[in-house]
C-alpha cells in the first residue's frame, strides 16, 4: 500500500526536526536494555551455592569424613531414634543406645533416661538436622539439632527454637557401631596418684562428655586432724585442672571436700575440657589443702580456727 506523499513528507520533516532527541531516546533505551540484561545475568550467577554435607567434619579432625559404615548407621539410628521418641516409645529408643552410655551416663536407670528424654521430646512432633562435628580417637561426633515440625504444626504464634546436643557413633569391641546420647562419649579407668604425710589422692576414673570431663577421685586422710580440701572459704580457687598454661577451676561450687581423721571419701568433680581439643590435661591441682584442729566450717569463725599446716598438691596425669 502506497504512503500518502503528504504524510511521508511530514514524517521526514518530523525526524529531521527531532533527530537529536530521537537518537538520545534510542541510546537511553539501548543502555537500559544492556544494564537490565547484565543485572539479570549477575543475579543468576550470584545465587549462593550451598551444599549440605552432613558427614563431613566441621572441625579439623583426624578424619575429615565419617566412614561409609558410620554414615549409614548413624542416619538409620537418628531416623529410628527420633521416630521412637516422637511416638513416646521410649523403651525402643532406650534399646538403641550403647550399654556403656546406659551404664555410665544414666546409671543403668531407664527412669533416669525417660526423665532426660522427655525434656527434649515434649509431645510435639520433632524433626532433626545432623552434622558431623569432629572425629577423634575413633569417636564420630555428630551435632544434632532437634526442633518442632512446623510443617505439621504451622508457625502461627510460634517462635523458631531448637535443642542441640552431641550424639556419638563409635565401634564397640565387636566392631559393631554403637551410639551414645546426651553429649556422653566415654568412661575410662585410670590410675593417677599422689600422696604425702597428710593426704593420699587417687584418681580412678574419668567420664568424658563432649565439653567437660568428670573425674572420680578418692581422698584419704592419713592424720588424726581434719583436712579441708574445698569449702569455699579461702577466697581463691581450691581445686583445678591444669591444661596447657592455665588452671581451670571446677564449677562444682556446691561440693565441699572435708575429711575427718582417717576418713576416706570418693568425690566426682567436673572440669571444662572439649574432647576434641588438641591440648590435653596435665593433672588435678589441689591449691589450698588445710590441716585443721577443731574445724567447724563456719565462715564467721574461720579466721579464729587453728590451722596446723597448709599445702598444695598436684596429681599428675
Amino acid at each position: 500500500m502506497a504512503i500518502n506523499p503528504d504524510l511521508r513528507l511530514k514524517i521526514r520533516h518530523f525526524f529531521r526536526d527531532h533527530y537529536k532527541p530521537i537518537v538520545i531516546v534510542v541510546i537511553v533505551l539501548l543502555v537500559l536494555v544492556i544494564i537490565n540484561r547484565f543485572l539479570i545475568g549477575r543475579e543468576s550467577n550470584g545465587v549462593p551455592q550451598t551444599t549440605y554435607t552432613p558427614n563431613v567434619s566441621v572441625l579439623d579432625s583426624e578424619e575429615s569424613t565419617a566412614p561409609d559404615k558410620i554414615e549409614k548407621s548413624f542416619e538409620e539410628f537418628i531416623y529410628d531414634y527420633v521416630g521412637y521418641c516422637n511416638n513416646r516409645n521410649f523403651v525402643e529408643a532406650w534399646n538403641l543406645i550403647s550399654d556403656d552410655c546406659k551404664k555410665n551416663f544414666f546409671s543403668d536407670s531407664y527412669d533416669t533416661y525417660v526423665k532426660y528424654v522427655k525434656q527434649k521430646f515434649d509431645g510435639n512432633t520433632k524433626r532433626y538436622a545432623i552434622q558431623n562435628y569432629s572425629n577423634v580417637d575413633g569417636k564420630y561426633i555428630y551435632n544434632v539439632k532437634i526442633f518442632n515440625d512446623f510443617l505439621a504444626t504451622g508457625l502461627t504464634n510460634q517462635q523458631y527454637t531448637y535443642q542441640e546436643e552431641k550424639i556419638i557413633a563409635s565401634y564397640d569391641e565387636n566392631k559393631k557401631v554403637v551410639f551414645s546420647v546426651g553429649n556422653y562419649i566415654d568412661t575410662k579407668k585410670v590410675n593417677y596418684m599422689a600422696s604425702n604425710d597428710y593426704l593420699m589422692v587417687n584418681v580412678k576414673e574419668v567420664v568424658e562428655k563432649y565439653n567437660f570431663s568428670i573425674y572420680k577421685i578418692n581422698f584419704l586422710n592419713r592424720t588424726n586432724n581434719t583436712i579441708v580440701i574445698k569449702d569455699g572459704l579461702t577466697g581463691d580457687w581450691e581445686v583445678g585442672l591444669a591444661i596447657g598454661n592455665e588452671i581451670r577451676s571446677t564449677p562444682d561450687d556446691d561440693i565441699s571436700i572435708v575429711l575427718q581423721p582417717g576418713e576416706s571419701k570418693v568425690v566426682s568433680l567436673s572440669f571444662e575440657k572439649f574432647y576434641d581439643s588438641k591440648t590435653q590435661p596435665d593433672g588435678i591441682v589441689l591449691n589450698a589443702v588445710r590441716v585443721m584442729d577443731n574445724y567447724t566450717g563456719n565462715p564467721d569463725t574461720a579466721e579464729a580456727e587453728i590451722e596446723i599446716d597448709k599445702f598444695s598438691m598436684t596429681i599428675g596425669f
